[in-house]
């Protein structure tokens, strides 16, 4: 008698567990791979742990996987940059942010259009521009490629744009790991500038008016980039029409990050 209400118990315990772990019906589960590395707004926090707010970027692929149709929160995978792209085209996450490449694996799908070239309507769009001292008066009609060729530009560690900027004859400086140490970098004058993402223009003008005119933005851009939301090429043919619907959505919500970019400002 014992030894059957203890194998109930345990079933039933079992039971239970399940109904606690198993996703709802509907639900199509999402490990979405990203950044271990505190780079605010846009990814908030170090190490594996994700806080309480994530980061804007976060909060948007959140909201694209969402609005896709997938049915339900993604889990959150933080990793280090450089294995990011590595864990997509094993399988190890189903979704990662993925900058441009000269070559695309097999394993990793982005968006495509009927012709199966690469969509670059469905990439989000981005900017990187240089910050430099307001002392050293650099003109506003600078062009950035050629002024720095003989200088060096601090960008935080990790960034998928850096192999074309060093293909490109830059010299760069990826010793510390955010904008903001890149900037005291900047006024010590152990770099001459410093390569930042142009994401949101409103936070931008908040970082430098932090630095009461010491630090400037030159006008003209450094690089125009893309990054894909990219799948692992199993999970995208499993599931075809909540991948192609993401990449859409991102399309129809270009502005969208600078609105959850809002839950991130400084008072």
């Amino acid at each position: 008698m014992k030894l059957r209400a203890g194998i109930l118990f345990i079933l039933a315990v079992a039971a239970a567990s399940h109904a606690v772990s198993a996703p709802a019906a509907g639900c199509i589960p999402v490990r979405v791979g990203y950044t271990d590395q505190n780079r605010p707004p846009y990814w908030l926090g170090e190490g594996d742990k994700v806080p309480d707010p994530p980061g804007a970027a976060v909060d948007l692929i959140r909201d694209a996987v969402l609005g896709a149709g997938f049915g339900c929160t993604p889990t959150w995978v933080r990793l280090p940059p450089a294995r990011i792209r590595l864990a997509l085209a094993n399988g190890d996450v189903d979704l990662a942010p993925l900058g441009e490449m000269s070559f695309y694996p097999a394993e990793i799908a982005i968006p495509r259009d009927k012709a199966g070239n690469i969509d670059l309507n469905r990439a989000l769009h981005n900017q990187v521009l240089v910050l430099v001292r307001t002392k050293d008066k650099v003109p506003a009609n600078t062009n950035p490629m050629l002024y720095f060729r003989d200088k060096v530009l601090g960008i935080p560690m990790g960034n998928t744009y850096v192999a074309r900027l060093r293909e490109s004859g830059l010299t760069l400086d990826e010793g510390a790991r955010d904008l903001d140490r890149n900037i005291e970098k900047l006024k010590l004058g152990r770099v001459d500038g410093v390569v930042v993402a142009a994401v949101a223009p409103a936070h931008l003008k908040e970082v430098l008016a932090q630095h009461k005119g010491e630090i400037e933005q030159l006008p003209q851009p450094l690089l125009n980039v893309r990054l894909w939301l990219a799948f692992n090429e199993n999970f995208y043919r499993a599931h075809p029409k909540q991948s192609e619907a993401l990449w859409t959505w991102l399309d129809t919500h270009r502005g969208q990050l600078g609105y959850v970019m809002q839950r991130y400002r400084k008072d």
